[in-house]
């Protein structure tokens, strides 16, 4: 099937040829109405293998049929990184995913291939009926944690308050595009939008899209991320900053699962804060945790032990630099050129993560999803160009600067052999660590460094990154500095329900980002976590953007 038929995907099939004609988008998507309804196609390209999707490592003694399911039980999940805020508007690390997911129901959510899903969306359908227009038909019945009614008002203050300035909410410029909400009923909201979006029903699935309740948002104001209430599967019960959170069971929760049996299945979610992957791991071992995320070089040991199995989802960027381009000396396109070029990603790849990963060709979508291409003309590791560009900055002997990045021991560790090369052509480098949260925050809003080196979660709607990384009012525009060109290809890429024109957009919107050296991935990775075998349905574990999801896991006793 064509993929260029975005228009069709995104309407779930259920607009008529009629509306089609008139929002004059049949005829682009080069499709009859009659081929495009008889393909199950999703929106997203057919994988390259093993480039996406969970893929779980075989244990022995497990099959393919169902179990009788056991409910209750505590799942401990050993975790690297603290949340930054438990409001999904206001944390602004990608780590917080694996807190909030648990606590908070989308909007609109998809699944692992990272297809819409109306049975776990808050919306049960929704159509568009002019490019302009989406209608939202709510889930009824449903209630967030303090018993305040999930409606369509819920959904407008909710809109309202990811776009109000003052909150400055992370998705905050992914969500502009609506013009307003209107209240049609309890259950239908419909969104006016100032021009069409091809992005918005997935950019809904993020944190953009996840409905806090009102009433708690008003009564604990800017203390509502230590205190957040959703509609989701667990409810917070504790959260010590830099120990653990523990989540219990939402007793009430709407979803159910294809049996017809409510979820979640455990009576309790524990993710105490382990950094060192060598802690986490011997808990993991003695089953002191039940899950806990694996690094490249100790996948063989677990694929030794009978009582450990390993869920794979590849996605996501392990190493990338990004440039603060109005910060001296990073102002000088030349220097951040000799920067891109004096780094060995493939050195990194072997020695840090055992040749387990890709070094990057492109730009910050990784292999296997609909948008990614190849950028040969981006910087690539070559130390007669590094030096050339220092010579065209009129710094031929080097220069020193100040970089930043979070306190991961592999982020760390690749950081510090980025560091030592730069240094193999001049470039002195004092490297700062800080937690993830303040390091992200001293960045990209305090602007006090001109490099950082980081990771970055897999984001498979393209507008998302655009959006907060290259956009010139944009999260994650470290300067915000303002690119008339690429702010009018982001806004012509959201806009786009063609999938194939859209694909064009960000390519050339790739080659001006890695020509320009702003935000350069160099090492795209997989995600690999250890489990325990009593923690069964691990196929469901990871979500579309790679990150977990417990409300489908249980514990067989």
């Amino acid at each position: 099937m064509d993929q260029s038929n975005y228009w069709v995907n995104l309407t779930q099939r259920k607009l008529s040829r009629r509306r089609l004609l008139k929002a004059g988008l049949v005829a682009g998507a080069g499709l009859s109405i009659s081929s495009a309804l008889g393909c199950g196609s999703s929106t997203t390209a057919t994988p390259t293998a093993g480039a996406t999707g969970a893929q779980a490592t075989p244990v022995p003694g497990q099959t393919a049929a169902a179990a009788k399911i056991q409910k209750g039980g505590t799942l401990r999940i050993a975790y690297g990184l603290d949340a930054s805020s438990l409001d999904p508007y206001t944390g602004n690390s990608g780590g917080d995913a694996w807190y909030w997911y648990a606590m908070f129901d989308n909007l609109v959510a998809y699944n692992q291939q990272f297809a819409l899903e109306p049975k776990a969306s808050l919306a049960e359908s929704w159509e568009i009926p002019d490019p302009t227009t989406m209608i939202f038909k709510l889930r009824k019945g449903v209630k967030f944690h303090d018993g305040t009614p999930f409606n369509a008002a819920a959904v407008k203050y909710n809109i309202e308050r990811v776009q109000d300035p003052k909150l400055k909410a992370t998705p905050r410029s992914n969500f502009l595009v609506i013009d307003r909400v209107d209240v049609v009923d309890d259950y239908t909201a419909k969104f006016l939008l100032k021009q069409p979006s091809g992005a918005l029903l997935y950019l809904l699935g993020d944190r953009g899209g996840a409905m806090s309740s009102p009433t708690a948002v008003d009564k604990w104001g800017d203390q509502y991320g230590q205190h957040p209430v959703g509609t989701g599967p667990f409810m917070l019960s504790e959260w010590v900053k830099g120990s653990y959170v523990t989540m219990k069971r939402n007793p009430d929760y709407w979803g159910k699962d294809a049996a017809g049996n409510q979820l979640p299945y455990v009576d309790e979610v524990r993710m105490p804060l382990i950094p060192d992957s060598t802690v986490s791991l011997a808990n993991l071992q003695t089953g002191d945790v039940e899950l806990a995320g694996l690094l490249s070089k100790d996948l063989e040991t677990v694929k030794r032990n009978k009582n450990l199995g390993i869920e794979d989802f590849a996605g996501g960027i392990v190493n990338l630099l990004a440039f603060n381009i109005n910060k001296p000396p990073m102002d000088d396109v030349n220097l951040r050129l000799a920067v891109c070029y004096a780094v060995d990603p493939e050195a990194v790849n072997q020695a840090i993560y055992f040749g387990d990963y890709i070094v990057a060709k492109g730009g910050m979508w990784p292999p296997g999803f609909w948008v990614y291409q190849d950028v040969p003309s981006r910087p690539s590791y070559n130390v007669q160009k590094a030096k050339e560009y220092l010579a065209k900055a009129g710094k031929p002997n080097g220069f020193s600067m100040n970089m930043i990045t979070y306190s991961s021991p592999t982020l760390q560790q690749s950081t510090e052999m980025f560091q030592a090369q730069l240094a193999e052509v001049g470039i002195k480098v004092t490297l700062d660590v800080k937690e993830v949260g303040a390091c992200t925050t001293s960045f990209f809003v305090d602007q006090a460094y001109p490099i950082y080196s980081g990771s970055w979660s897999l984001y498979p709607e393209p507008d998302w990154i655009s959006s907060l990384i290259y956009k010139s009012d944009g999260y994650y525009n470290a300067a915000k500095a303002k690119n008339d060109e690429l702010d009018k290809l982001i806004a012509q890429g959201a806009s786009s329900y063609n999938q194939d024109e859209r694909k064009k957009i960000y390519n050339q919107i790739n080659e001006i980002v890695l020509g320009q050296a702003i935000f350069v991935p160099l090492i795209y990775g997989r995600s690999h976590w250890g489990y325990n075998v009593k923690v069964q349905n691990m196929k469901t574990f990871y979500g579309g953007e790679a990150k977990g999801r417990y409300k489908e896991l249980w514990l067989k006793q």
